[in-house]
């Protein structure tokens, strides 16, 4: 490996406007640490309450503007005219493995028994299946419909215009210049950056709170925290410098075979017949209520607390990690049609995830039930699926596994991450220079570290609320770009 880097990508302008924003931030988290976490906190709080409802209505815009266009006659069309470059198994397995990835394994239990113990509203039903209503809600169409748009831009502009993959590609050529280009390529640069930091630097507390949980191992420290970075930072180097056949997509086909294990264990440890009882019923009462849940209307109106703790706080993240994750499904979905990109994005990842959570959430009701467990036990977000797995057969080789598949996840989620940001300071290129691998990789771990050693969890918040407020202009950006599509860009 090489990772020396070519004297002119250091005149790239997405790069030096990126880079510059998040060293903007690395030196005033180092300086100004409390102030910095406290203005991002605050600011936070008002977009979410200002813009809201804004997201609300850009969700289920995108996602019936994603049905219409898979069933109209452009949904025929092809990303060029070779057969799928990836089987129908690795395909959904890289897509689901970089969208969602590690936060499966933190909220699979946590979720659905928060909102079973503390509903949003009253509801006329049992509270099992509206526990999981409201997680299929902001696990299912809405997160997967920013993720399938933003591809579909990008996949469309790549293999049926022949341009590149940058986000900017969907410009006119009289728009193809660097003041036009830089802001909108810096976008994917930056949000990719943040939404990298966020997820392996709280995974990395959760593989810590676990190890400490089944090993007495030391709990969350900085210095600990490091060296599971490093550990994550390595493979994932690895596997993107590999490529995304012969690294990307072995780890993703990895990751999603041992979850459906996972799961299937569950399922068969469990209550089978309630297990799928509770998937058909929270199905029903998601789709029926799906129209007024997206806007938060009549008998399905949640209180404003609720939505900013959860929903607006969800579809700003999703939005967030729209431009890294839609970019890598358009890099791997060449000879698919439209139609089937749009559905099969759009449905297959959010129906597996429908039936992750009932197989979890139900088994987790079932113990909350029967006062095995008391009420707190699932609250923290970092060990309720080693509790969870603490209460069935088999509790240490379960807990284990769950454990590896956090950090394979996360893994995914860095490797491709990298293979993003090579593509977009390589001009766009779908096979990034290997060099260019070796920094992001580089850079990845070396700004993630800094974050922890500089300000632990609290500094991992203030990137988690940095990222909220960046979905805000990107938000603006996603929806000019969805009417010049649909307007022009076709």
């Amino acid at each position: 490996m090489n990772p020396k880097l070519p004297p002119k990508l250091f005149a790239n302008p997405t790069l030096l406007l990126s880079g510059s924003t998040c060293l903007v931030f690395l030196v005033l988290a180092g300086i100004q640490r409390d102030n910095l976490q406290k203005m991002l906190a605050a600011s936070t709080d008002v977009v979410l309450t200002w813009f809201g409802g804004f997201y609300l209505v850009l969700g289920l815009l995108t996602v019936l503007l994603l049905l219409v266009l898979a069933f109209s006659p452009f949904g025929k069309i092809r990303f060029g005219q070779d057969k799928p470059a990836y089987s129908w198994y690795s395909w959904i397995a890289m897509m689901y493995s970089t969208g969602m990835g590690a936060g499966l394994l933190l909220r699979a239990v946590q979720e659905p028994a928060f909102y079973f113990q503390n509903p949003p509203r009253e509801g006329d039903y049992a509270l099992e299946v509206f526990a999981l209503q409201y997680t299929f809600f902001h696990w299912g169409l809405t997160p997967w419909a920013f993720y399938t748009m933003f591809g579909l831009i990008v996949g469309y502009q790549l293999f049926c215009k022949k341009k590149t993959i940058l986000s900017s590609s969907i410009l006119g050529d009289r728009f193809q210049k660097p003041v036009f280009t830089a802001p909108i390529d810096s976008v994917t640069v930056i949000s990719t950056m943040l939404g990298v930091v966020a997820a392996v630097g709280l995974g990395s507390r959760q593989v810590l709170e676990g190890l400490s949980f089944l090993g007495g191992f030391e709990p969350f420290d900085s210095h600990s925290a490091t060296w599971v970075v490093l550990a994550i930072g390595i493979i994932a180097g690895m596997s993107a410098y590999l490529g995304v056949s012969k690294g990307i997509r072995i780890i993703s086909n990895l990751n999603i075979a041992l979850a459906l294990l996972l799961m299937l264990f569950t399922i068969w440890v469990g209550n089978v017949g309630q297990i799928f009882q509770n998937f058909f019923l929270a199905l029903y009462e998601y789709l029926i209520g799906f129209f007024p849940m997206s806007l938060n209307l009549g008998e399905f109106q949640v209180g404003r607390p609720f939505l900013k703790n959860w929903t607006y706080f969800y579809w700003a993240f999703w939005l967030a990690w729209a431009p890294f994750t839609g970019v890598f499904i358009a890099r791997i979905s060449k000879g698919r049609s439209i139609r089937g990109f749009i559905l099969g994005a759009l449905l297959v990842p959010s129906l597996g995830t429908f039936l992750w959570f009932s197989v979890f959430g139900s088994s987790a009701f079932r113990l909350l039930g029967s006062g095995q467990l008391q009420g707190n036990e699932f609250d923290s977000l970092y060990t309720a699926i080693f509790r969870f797995f603490d209460f069935l057969p088999q509790a240490e080789l379960t807990s284990w596994l769950s454990l590896f598949l956090v950090c394979t996840f996360l893994v995914t989620s860095v490797d491709s991450a990298i293979y993003v940001l090579g593509m977009f300071t390589d001009h766009g290129r779908s096979e990034p220079r290997k060099s260019l691998r070796v920094f992001w990789a580089i850079t990845l771990v070396a700004v993630t570290v800094t974050v922890i050693i500089l300000g632990k969890d609290e500094l991992l918040n203030a990137v988690s609320n940095l990222l909220i407020l960046f979905a805000l202009p990107f938000s603006f950006l996603f929806l000019g770009m969805m009417g010049y599509f649909v307007v022009r860009g076709r």
